[in-house]
């Protein structure tokens, strides 16, 4: 397949990542500020885009990580990384790395 082809149709080396994600919030935390600041520094903060949503205390979604080239372990490393020192964060899971469009299976 031709360069222009594999780039409009997301294959090779033109295949964009995701992975889903769980995060679960302490009681009482102020959700909309929990969003806000999810979306702001750890999503938007990694070049990253966020779809999904939920209820407190519970958050749920799908993080596009971009292209393999475009380091996407270490951007689903920072994530976890602010996961993990966020206070109001009590439990959070990730899914494979899957091929956003064509839902392919793992990056490996």
């Amino acid at each position: 397949m031709r360069k222009r082809l594999r780039k409009k149709k997301h294959r090779g080396e033109f295949k964009e990542w995701c992975v889903t994600v769980e995060v679960r919030l302490d009681p009482g935390v102020d959700y909309q500020a929990f969003l806000d600041d999810w979306i702001e520094r750890a999503i938007e903060g990694n070049q990253c885009q966020f779809g999904g949503g939920g209820k407190s205390p519970l958050l749920e979604g799908i993080i596009q990580l971009g292209m393999a080239s475009h380091g996407l372990q270490e951007r689903l490393t920072e994530i976890r990384d602010w996961l993990e020192q966020h206070p109001a964060v009590q439990d959070y899971q990730f899914g494979p790395l899957v091929d956003c469009w064509y839902d392919s299976g793992d990056a490996n």
